[in-house]
């Protein structure tokens, strides 16, 4: 009884965080005309700082009794995140989305990697081909004609380690800390975070010739795409590994296209469709896998439990 609980917490889990790509994918065509307008990380600044601010009201007794650790372990997991957002719009600039697009997916990759090496427990050998699957499609998913590995490349590898290790120190600190006040301090951290580079690199004239775009735009990543979403991630955490946590959000590629290809009239090519059956593959793998192999487990144990040979 207490596994099937724990299943079908499992399977909650990664139905939230399914939704939580979806978010994040349509986030993509919602801030691409914002961004015209306003400055990247003043508009990350406004996007954490105000998701932080209408957050914390809700949960000022948690956040009150909550011990110093809460707050420290927060406030990595936030740097990493703001990390991983700073490397990526850097990298950007020296780099063409394509090769930013696949080296970002290779935290797929990293991810088992690092939960590895931080908690020395390996996720296995499916889980490990389901990472490889996925990045594969992502590269296909954003591959072009344009090759080489320079400064931008580099940027944004940092940015993927960052990510990765976003998801993995969730994946532990969740186990101690109260998920609540890591999701509030890491938002928070990340907001005041970009604001102290927006006020060093941007100007701090900031045309809002088109409020309602803006504003709109803001308020849909901050009540969906942040407040949502991060909370939604940091909870999910407690019940499913990292290794389903990252193969599931690299669907926020698959999203971003669809709903580019829907409402962009971006063309979806050959490769893109064979990217993302590789990535619907890879997670698949890594999550039919245990779930099949738990029922041919109670199979087998019922027919012992009958008295007869199992099944080899």
């Amino acid at each position: 009884m207490n596994q099937q609980i724990v299943n079908k917490k499992t399977v909650l889990a990664d139905l939230s965080l399914f939704f939580v790509a979806i978010f994040w994918g349509s986030n993509f065509i919602i801030t691409k005309e914002a961004l015209e307008i306003i400055y990247p990380f003043t508009y990350l600044g406004l996007r954490f700082s105000l998701a932080a601010l209408l957050l914390a009201p809700f949960f000022w007794k948690r956040l009150i009794k909550a011990p110093a650790r809460d707050y420290l372990d927060g406030s990595l997991i936030g740097l990493f995140l703001f990390g991983g957002f700073a490397f990526q719009t850097v990298g950007l600039l020296y780099t063409t989305p394509a090769n930013s697009g696949f080296i970002t997916g290779t935290a797929v990759v990293i991810v088992p990697f690092l939960y590895f090496l931080t908690t020395r427990r390996s996720p296995g050998l499916w889980a490990y081909l389901g990472g490889i699957l996925a990045a594969a499609g992502l590269y296909l998913l954003s591959a072009n004609e344009t090759a080489g590995f320079g400064f931008g490349d580099a940027l944004t590898l940092v940015c993927a380690f960052l990510f990765a290790a976003h998801l993995v120190a969730i994946a532990i600190y969740v186990k101690r800390s109260d998920a609540i006040v890591l999701a509030v301090t890491q938002i928070a951290i990340t907001g005041v975070a970009s604001f102290v580079v927006a006020v060093v690199f941007e100007p701090t004239a900031v045309m809002f010739d088109q409020p309602f775009l803006i504003w709109g735009a803001i308020l849909y990543a901050v009540i969906f795409c942040t407040i949502g979403a991060f909370v939604t991630q940091t909870i999910a955490q407690r019940y499913t590994p990292p290794t389903h946590a990252v193969l599931i959000l690299s669907l926020e590629a698959v999203f971003a296209g669809l709903f580019s290809y829907l409402f962009w009239g971006e063309i979806f090519t050959l490769l893109k469709l064979s990217g993302a059956l590789l990535i619907l593959a890879g997670i698949l793998i890594t999550e039919l896998h245990p779930v099949l192999a738990a029922r041919a487990a109670a199979r087998r144990a019922a027919i012992v439990r009958r008295g007869a040979p199992p099944l080899e």
